[in-house]
């Protein structure tokens, strides 16, 4: 089994706003004998284990509710400058809702409004688990 070492390197141009990253892939075997085989083990800040599994299906979007429908129960919240990238979230009775630090409910949830959505991704569907909604007024 050959090992591989990847040396990355970042460079750029004084003046000029570019940067440019090259790899350099080296076999262990053209370093020299003298590195011994070490175990890999998870980084210091990688979650592993039962709370590795919890993060990769929660997630949170902060941004904009741009659709409530009720029909459905979900909300569209758009992030980016436009708008224009974004989740739809559905929520159920166990979603927490809270306007401006009170709980509310679904129907008071209103387009234009700022929100921090908690959820949790339940096949190809993303749970919204609370959401944390500011208005103007």
């Amino acid at each position: 089994m050959t090992r591989y070492i990847t040396f990355v390197t970042l460079f750029g141009v004084r003046g000029v706003g570019v940067r440019i990253a090259a790899a350099l892939v080296l076999p262990v075997a053209l370093l020299g004998p003298a590195l011994p085989a070490v175990a890999q083990s998870p980084h210091p800040l990688q979650p592993s284990g039962r709370i590795a599994r919890l993060d990769r299906n929660a997630g949170v979007i902060e941004g904009k509710l741009t659709r409530v429908d009720g029909r459905t129960e979900t909300v569209d919240v758009s992030v980016g400058l436009l708008g224009l990238l974004g989740k739809t979230i559905e929520v159920n009775r166990d979603t927490l809702i809270q306007v401006n630090g009170r709980d509310a409910r679904f129907a008071d949830l209103h387009e234009g409004a700022k929100v921090k959505a908690f959820y949790e991704e339940r096949g190809a569907k993303l749970v919204g688990t609370r959401l944390e909604v500011t208005t103007g007024g």
